[in-house]
């Protein structure tokens, strides 16, 4: 015989979690592999965009090639960049971080130390920025990136060449200035490395000499 406890609460059931209710966790998580896929998306627009901004003339890059090339459509293409001036311009900036990484060197570091890191940028992306100078005239989002990276080399003679430019002010300190962008330059890198086919350590030894003569002038 069964003999109840008077003292006894009756069981209350515990209601189980519904199999399907999100939790913190799982919305975590979703959105974590959602920005990481937005990410990848945009990396894979961008990296098609730039060997096809690189490798064509800019009027003859499509939004259908970069949406193709990348394996999205081209809606997907307009609504993460807009058009293919605001595409490039993407690129551009990408682009002009690395190189500005890929340059950079103490400040208080010799005069042949910032060079060979330029010549490095010129080794890896001359053939590129070549390519876009020859658009210049003729497509002003690629003029802007010129004008940019005309700014940021002059910023770069102004700090790696500042021995050579002196307490020279006004127009001889200019002066000096355009002197050393242009023994420095990309165009001078062109016809010593390509026209006249001298070899790396030969062209920063002309680059390290014209640099060198502006100290003996007034």
């Amino acid at each position: 015989m069964n003999i109840a406890n008077k003292d006894a609460k009756p069981a209350v059931a515990t209601p189980a979690p519904a199999r399907n209710a999100p939790t913190a966790e799982r919305r975590q998580y979703r959105m974590s592999a959602r920005a990481e896929s937005m990410a990848a998306t945009r990396e894979a627009i961008l990296g098609a965009a730039r060997e096809a901004f690189t490798a064509r003339p800019f009027d003859d890059v499509t939004l259908n090639d970069v949406a193709s090339a990348s394996g999205v459509t081209v809606q997907t293409v307009i609504r993460r960049f807009g058009g293919k001036e605001q595409l490039f311009s993407a690129v551009a900036e990408q682009e002009r971080s690395r190189i500005l990484a890929s340059r950079e060197v103490p400040v208080n570091a010799e005069f042949d130390i910032a060079l060979d890191a330029l010549l490095d940028h010129y080794e890896t992306d001359g053939e590129v920025v070549l390519h876009l100078l020859a658009q210049e005239e003729r497509v002003g989002s690629v003029a802007e990136v010129v004008r940019q990276g005309r700014r940021v080399h002059r910023e770069w003679v102004e700090r790696h060449c500042a021995f050579a430019i002196g307490s020279r002010t006004g127009a001889a300190r200019e002066r000096a200035i355009h002197a050393a962008f242009a023994a420095t330059d990309l165009g001078t890198w062109k016809l010593l490395r390509t026209s006249l086919g001298l070899e790396r350590n030969e062209v920063a030894a002309v680059m390290a000499a014209l640099i060198e003569g502006l100290k003996g002038e007034s």
